[in-house]
Parts: structure tokens; C-alpha cells; sequence
């Protein structure tokens, strides 16, 4: 499925909208007690709460901002359940070398060791046995679309591995260091030849997953080599680059590092609104409210209600965390696959996410009534009133969560109750 990019000018303009909307709002007194400026003298404020069945549409969609956007990259191996590797192309590599730190450069001969370091989340370890990390050759310049799991994984076959090597359980901590063959590099330099490394990792009998930090991070994977005899000529330190496609320089700079997905979460049942899971997923929901709520009230509070059916997802009984979104695609943004990738950044409303497992069932409830206070300055026909609902791991964590969608039978339906009252009563007289 095609993810899209738009943008950031517009999204910046509603963005700073947002922020001066957020900042200017006030929290106004509704206990109907006497005396100004708050309220009218022994004025009472009347709450009204209506619960509607208000979503006109709901849709599962492809969550992410593209390939190798994520900050980090799920390296796991889960049998049956769940196969994902992780890609690292290094497509520019040293071509010269110098025998001391004053001589002239000549064409690389010499090549005395070559590092691979990966930063690994510490918090998101499941390692229980000795595990193997296998490296294989996964450039392929023959290959229409060198990014998609159906042409990646077939590379990984015992003619282009690189180098296994085992780590003890105890080991995968925080860094792996993995040393490279120095012939095979060397040779791969002398070619000018483009360095794509797969990563694969097994542990016998047994499940392993765990995080490796991508470049978007700030942590991403570091190659070291050294192209000397002579010690005090600096190693080459490289950081994962790629040349390909060649007519988009920012998808390029995304695919340095990425993860493909070999087996992941299997599809959703009808009806069901499927958030998480690999490959990543969101709910995208937009409401029908009446104008007299929306336009002319006070909204005090918004819950959206939704009904959780049980997952097949893997770790059932861990929690997760499902974000609400503002989105912020216009009206002319029909398609619900693009205008749940125009969001406002998370922070600006501070909608609270919602604690969840996704093997848990029944009725939950997220707040949105912050979002509101955006949808008073402008009509439904300007913005849509939309959300979208995403897992905070999306697109390195396998867990997901499932919920009815508005094709359920009604007392299983996504509903919206809301608190509000008429804004001509509150004020200063």
C-alpha cells in the first residue's frame, strides 16, 4: 500500500494555528458561584450530555511516514508468529587510503578491521537464549524495487552470507559490536561497490526480538574501518547512506536504514478497527456533530467510547499505549489512507493516550475534548472533524489492538458522548 508525503508549509500554518488557539484559551469556572469577572451574579450554568453515534466514517489505514522513518527497527524472530530484519545500505565507501598521516592518498589497498556497531533499546529486550546475528549481502543493482520485503528477503541465502556471530543472552544489552570479514569489504571498496547489509537474528528453540536504534534516532548504526597500518591515521567512521531512488534525494536519505517485514501481524476481521501491528496501522475516524454543539456550546468534555475485541497480537497481556491525533487534512482530502498522515504534532493539544493490552476486551474510553477548542475556530466544512488513532511504537512493535467499527451492530459502535454547555451563559455581564 503507498504511503504519502505532503507539504510542510501547511502543516506548519495549522500547526502555529493550533498553538495560539491553545495558548489564548482560558479555563473558565462553571461551578455557578456568585460574583464577577467568572460568571454573572448567582448565574448557574446548566450542563448538558449527550452520548450520539456520530462517526460518518471509520477506516483502518497504513500508518507510518514512509519507510525508514521509524527511530527504531524491530530485529525479531518469533517462529510461526512474526519475522522482521532490518536493512543497512552503506552505498559510499572509502576508496583511498593513506599509509601515514602526512602521505598522499593512493587507491585503498589495505583494510585492517571493520566494525559494525548497533545501538539497542534496553527497554525492549526479549532475549531468553544465545542468540545469532546473521549478516548477509543483500544488494541486488539489478532489483526494480530494492526496498520491498518480497525482493529483499530471498537475499538471504547461505551464498551471500557475510558473518554469523553468537551473543550470549546476556549480552544483548545495549551495543552489539560486529566485526565485518576485511576481505569481503576491502574487495566491496576496490569495486567501488555499493555495502547492503541484511540482519537477521535466531536463537535456538526459542523467540528473540529486540530494537535496534535507526538514524532517525540520532543512534543509528555506525561502520568503522580502518584503512592503515599506521595508527595515527583515523579510522573511517561511516554512517548508513544510500544512493537509491536517485530522484528523491529525502526518501533516499529515509532508506539508509529500514526494516522489512518477512512475516508479520495477519489481517484484521471485517468490520474491526485495527490499530498497531507490523506492518503498522491506525483508525481513522471523522464525526458527524451537530452544529449546535459544535458552533454554539461549550465544550466541556468529549469521550470518544469505543468497544475492544480480544487480539491474536503478539505479548497479549502487555500494555500499550494508543495515541489520539488531531487531524488536520482540509476538505478536499477525501481519501482517508491520505488525510491520516496530515496530523498535528502530538504535543500541541496533549491528547492523553490510552493504556491498553491487546488481548483485553470491553468498553474503552479516550479523551478528545481537547480537540474541540480547534474545531470552534473553524466549520466542519473548512476542517473535518477527524482524529486518528495510533500506537505509540508504530511500526517497530508487533502488538495491536482491535476495536469494533461503525459496521458493528449498534451497541458495539464507536460512540461520542459529550458535555457541554451553551456559551452565552458563561461570561462577564
Amino acid at each position: 500500500m503507498t504511503r504519502w508525503s505532503f507539504s510542510r508549509i501547511a502543516a506548519a500554518a495549522a500547526v502555529a494555528a493550533i498553538t495560539v488557539l491553545v495558548i489564548g484559551g482560558c479555563a473558565e469556572k462553571l461551578d455557578g458561584s456568585a460574583g464577577c469577572p467568572l460568571t454573572c451574579a448567582d448565574q448557574s450554568v446548566q450542563i448538558s450530555t449527550v452520548t450520539l453515534d456520530a462517526v460518518s466514517l471509520d477506516s483502518t489505514v497504513l500508518g507510518g511516514l514512509g519507510r525508514g522513518t521509524e527511530p527504531q527497527m524491530l530485529l525479531a524472530n518469533r517462529g510461526d508468529t512474526l519475522d522482521t530484519r532490518v536493512i543497512i545500505r552503506f552505498d559510499s565507501l572509502p576508496s583511498t587510503s593513506r599509509t601515514s598521516a602526512t602521505a598522499t592518498a593512493v587507491p585503498i589497498a589495505y583494510l585492517d578491521s571493520a566494525i559494525l556497531t548497533l545501538q539497542i533499546d534496553s527497554a525492549a529486550i526479549n532475549v531468553g537464549a544465545p542468540v545469532t546475528m546473521s549478516i548477509y549481502d543483500v544488494d541486488d543493482s539489478t532489483a526494480v524495487d530494492d526496498t520491498s520485503a518480497s525482493v529483499l528477503a530471498p537475499l538471504f541465502t547461505p551464498s551471500r552470507l557475510i558473518t554469523s556471530i553468537q551473543f550470549a543472552a546476556g549480552q544483548v544489552v545495549d551495543s552489539l559490536k560486529i566485526p565485518l570479514p576485511k576481505a569481503f569489504l576491502l574487495a566491496k571498496a576496490q569495486a567501488r561497490a555499493r555495502l547492503r547489509l541484511g540482519l537477521q537474528v535466531s536463537a535456538l528453540n526459542k523467540s528473540v526480538e529486540f530494537r535496534v536504534f535507526g538514524q532517525e534516532s540520532g543512534f543509528g548504526a555506525v561502520l568503522a574501518t580502518r584503512t592503515s597500518p599506521d595508527t595515527s591515521v583515523a579510522p573511517v567512521i561511516m554512517s548508513p547512506y544510500s544512493v537509491t531512488p536517485t530522484n528523491n534525494a529525502s526518501i533516499a536519505k529515509s532508506l539508509g536504514d529500514f526494516t522489512i517485514v518477512v512475516k508479520g501481524t495477519p489481517p484484521p476481521p471485517p468490520g474491526t478497527l485495527t490499530i498497531g501491528g507490523l506492518p503498522g496501522t491506525r483508525a481513522y475516524l471523522r464525526f458527524n456533530i451537530p452544529p449546535a454543539i459544535s458552533d454554539s456550546s461549550l465544550v466541556i468534555a468529549a469521550t470518544l467510547i469505543l468497544t475492544q475485541q480480544p487480539s491474536p497480537s503478539p505479548d497479549p497481556t502487555d500494555s500499550m499505549f494508543i495515541q489520539p491525533v488531531l487531524v488536520l487534512a482540509g476538505p478536499t482530502v477525501t481519501d482517508p489512507i491520505r488525510a491520516a498522515q496530515i496530523t498535528a504534532p502530538i504535543t500541541v493539544l496533549g491528547l492523553a493516550p490510552l493504556k491498553t493490552a491487546p488481548g483485553d476486551s470491553g468498553v474503552r474510553e479516550v479523551q478528545i475534548g481537547p480537540a474541540f477548542r480547534y474545531w470552534s475556530i473553524q466549520t466542519a466544512a473548512q476542517l473535518p472533524r477527524a482524529i486518528v488513532l495510533q500506537s505509540s511504537t508504530e511500526d517497530y512493535s508487533a502488538q495491536q489492538a482491535l476495536f469494533y467499527s461503525s459496521s458493528a451492530i449498534p451497541a458495539l459502535r464507536p460512540k461520542l458522548r459529550i458535555s457541554y454547555t451553551p456559551r452565552s451563559r458563561v461570561g462577564v455581564p
